[in-house]
């Protein structure tokens, strides 16, 4: 009887620890499987994280400035934007980088903005035609005052045509004031200017914002979505993505010391 009794003991004992056993490994292999998941998702979702270079151009001149660092020469300007068709970079349009940041819709693959700050007249006489001819989208940042004043700035007709046709027109406040030495009523009445002047010559909403030299604080940020804008870029340096703040979107200047070799680098590392 002894030895039956030792022998049940002996075999309830073996059972119990292979189900430990058992129980330790489904841990182990549950555990490492989370893990694992863990990682996986994190790629994934830094795949799916596009970052998004927004090109910030101002003037266009028959041949680049050696005292003018805004401005670019035309067949400089030419050479950069065959570079990206050349090399499967997709232009796309201010609604369709917003679109990405609200409602998480995908962008196509190497997407690129093209941006234009203050609304000078080679932006049409001289950009818009290369961007036109090669089926490339791109926005310019006008300043509300110098519609139809400044005889060097865009008129209304040019306006229209240009936003018509690819080349969309947007803010860039009334007077080109730096916002973030503003008050915030001061912001707001010149941001909302702005606005209304263009919706009227435009028929349609004005929703994006180009901060004048970059400056803002977060007044300007609290005055540009009181006014009804929904994107507010800066000209701080860097590649832009969903992930970031819709008021503080980055910006990678592009001037006449620019080469192709540059511009390369600052699609790809927004510096």
């Amino acid at each position: 009887m002894k030895k039956k009794v030792a022998l049940l003991v002996t075999i309830l004992t073996v059972l119990s620890c292979q189900v430990a056993l058992a129980a330790s490994g489904i841990t182990k292999v549950s555990s490492l499987n989370v893990k694992i998941s863990s990682e996986s998702n994190k790629a994934h979702l830094a795949a799916a994280i596009q970052k998004v270079p927004v090109l910030m151009y101002h003037k266009i001149a028959a041949v680049s400035s050696k005292t003018d660092g805004l401005i670019i020469g035309q067949s400089v300007f030419y050479s950069q934007m065959n570079y990206l068709k050349a090399n499967g970079y997709t232009t796309i349009t201010m609604d369709q980088f917003y679109a990405n940041i609200s409602k998480r819709t995908v962008l196509p693959k190497k997407p690129v903005l093209i941006t234009f700050d203050d609304g000078y007249e080679s932006n049409y006489t001289l950009a818009y035609p290369v961007l036109k001819a090669n089926n490339q989208k791109a926005t310019v940042f006008m300043i509300g005052k110098n519609i139809d004043k400044d005889r060097k700035s865009l008129t209304s007709k040019q306006i229209k045509e240009m936003d018509a046709n690819g080349f969309r027109v947007e803010n860039h406040t009334f007077n080109h004031e730096q916002l973030g030495k503003l008050s915030y009523a001061s912001q707001l009445a010149t941001i909302t200017k702005a606005k209304q002047a263009l919706e009227k010559i435009l028929g349609r909403k004005v929703t994006y914002i180009a901060y004048p030299c970059g400056s803002y604080t977060y007044n300007t940020i609290q005055a540009a979505h009181a006014a009804g804008c929904t994107l507010g870029l800066s000209t701080d340096v860097g590649l832009s993505s969903k992930a970031d703040n819709p008021y503080t979107i980055n910006r990678v200047f592009i001037g006449p010391l620019d080469t192709l070799i540059t511009l390369q680098h600052k699609l790809n590392y927004g510096i």
